[in-house]
């Protein structure tokens, strides 16, 4: 295989474990802030909008911490670089 298709593979799982990590953080998360509501029996529209807004937006830094560790970790383990294309070359002038 080339660099060019072993950068397309690495993407394509990369991307498929991004969305795997979102949706496994947004799980935890609901259920965490689920099980939080019914202990204290909060009956509120407030607090529900607070805590989709707080699931969407703590997946979604969560994925991005986690993903960036993850990947800087096989990159370095693996030595994938010397195996991956470039996706932006600089510019020659």
């Amino acid at each position: 295989m080339n660099k060019k298709l072993n950068t397309v593979y690495f993407m394509l799982a990369a991307t498929v474990l991004n969305l795997l990590i979102l949706i496994l953080l947004a799980v935890i998360l609901g259920v965490s802030i689920g099980t939080l509501y019914q202990k204290l029996n909060i009956n509120s529209e407030g607090f529900s909008l607070a805590a989709v807004i707080f699931i969407l937006f703590g997946s979604i830094a969560g994925t991005f911490f986690l993903y960036s560790k993850i990947v800087k970790w096989a990159m370095n383990k693996w030595n994938l670089e010397q195996y991956l294309d470039p996706l932006f070359r600089r510019k020659r002038r």
